[in-house]
């Protein structure tokens, strides 16, 4: 009979402590989605207001730089993040207008440093230069090299 006793007070506890956490809780719709009704002429108005630049790692850790669009290389070789941010500087006084916004396409190497990747991640936020990060996560199984 005590064991009873015991499990329906356990029962209990259980219960004040779910609707405690639900009352504390903060249970609020913030998912907007926002549908575009815009027409093509206007997406394609986007397209042309936005420039990418592409930022590349490799895994000794030095900088290449290149214009997405044309694909022609503006600086290689780079290895200090103070010369990044001076080319970067440049590319984003230069086409400020032709674009009104600059997205720095940031592809590092698999074998590349991670801190890296952060620098230019650094670089872009004290320029506010809009950035994106373009990799592929793989998850290893169990035994993978």
């Amino acid at each position: 009979m005590a064991s009873r006793g015991f499990l329906i007070r356990f029962i209990d506890i259980g219960l004040i402590v779910l609707f405690g956490f639900i009352m504390i809780s903060d249970i609020e719709n913030s998912s907007l989605v926002d549908l575009a009704s815009s027409t093509d002429s206007e997406e394609e108005d986007t397209l042309l207001e936005r420039a990418f630049v592409t930022v590349e790692i490799a895994p000794t850790g030095s900088f290449t730089v290149a214009a997405t669009a044309s694909g022609e290389i503006l600086n290689e070789g780079i290895r200090d993040t103070e010369t990044l941010e001076g080319i970067l500087r440049r590319v984003r006084d230069e086409w400020a207008d032709v674009a009104d916004d600059i997205v720095v396409l940031i592809n590092p190497d698999e074998d590349s440093v991670v801190q890296r990747t952060v620098d230019v991640m650094d670089v872009c936020d004290r320029l506010t230069l809009k950035k994106s990060l373009q990799t592929d996560f793989g998850i290893l199984g169990p035994g993978a090299p």
